[in-house]
């Protein structure tokens, strides 16, 4: 398996994304080929939709993100942001929330300092889904092929773990899971929870050369994978909050710890 990075200029709010994108593969001698996947950093596509906003023009501050806010050193303004994005907040700790956004948890609801300016965050992008066939189409269009993965990335951090790893948030034209239940382990045991988590990955291999910094690489290209392309995806790798082991134990050592 191959991979190639991306240098893109600086995008700036409400570029078009998408020609910069395509023009600089071109640029780059390296053109999209059959069952190719580009993996492409969330912070820019958010960036091309005008999803940045200014501290300072953040006015109505609710008592909820103020005691927020005051409980973990934050921000008030950052608070009050992280509470219009979130549709469940979990906890936190000093500077950081816990939140549950688009059918996954994030540190702040996703919304970054980093590479944005003074005084500016940036949000996680709109429409991800929508987002993510759209580039598909247009990209297979483009390059003329008939096999292409598109996935959109960030960056999360693990329980008990440090550092963060990739994660894809939105993924098009391959299978992003593979079930191996009911395959046979090495002594032919049948295997009954085992589910490969193939889009995230590949977007953890793509995070050694995903750059929105002083590289400005943040579309990279992965050549071989061996992965499922299909433009009809059975499989999506969101689970509901009560199949998930961590929500499981969690729920129940915040119940406890309020009893």
């Amino acid at each position: 398996m191959e991979l190639f990075s991306i240098k893109l200029p600086l995008i700036k709010e409400n570029a078009p994304l998408l020609d910069i994108i395509i023009k600089n593969i071109k640029k780059s001698g390296k053109l999209l080929k059959e069952r190719d996947i580009i993996v492409i950093a969330e912070k820019v596509i958010a960036t091309s939709q005008g999803r940045i906003v200014k501290l300072s023009e953040v006015k109505q501050i609710s008592e909820k993100a103020k005691n927020f806010a005051n409980k973990y050193d934050m921000d008030e303004r950052y608070v009050e942001l992280i509470l219009r994005e979130a549709s469940m907040i979990l906890g936190g700790m000093r500077h950081v929330i816990l939140a549950k956004v688009n059918d996954f948890l994030i540190a702040n609801a996703g919304i970054d300092q980093s590479n944005a300016g003074p005084d500016n965050v940036v949000l996680l992008p709109k429409n991800l889904n929508e987002v993510v066939w759209d580039y598909w189409k247009e990209l297979k269009k483009v390059f003329n092929i008939n096999k292409l993965g598109v996935i959109i990335s960030d960056s999360r951090v693990q329980p008990l773990r440090k550092g963060t790893i990739g994660i894809a948030i939105a993924t098009a034209g391959f299978e992003p899971i593979e079930d191996l239940r009911g395959h046979p382990d090495l002594f032919g045991r049948p295997l009954e929870i085992t589910m490969r988590a193939i889009a995230d990955d590949l977007t953890s291999a793509a995070q050694f050369l995903l750059s929105e910094a002083d590289k400005q690489t943040p579309v990279v290209i992965i050549r071989g994978s061996n992965v499922e392309f299909t433009e009809n995806p059975k499989t999506t790798p969101e689970i509901p909050p009560e199949e998930c082991l961590y929500m499981n134990i969690f729920s129940k050592y915040l119940l406890k710890k309020q009893d």
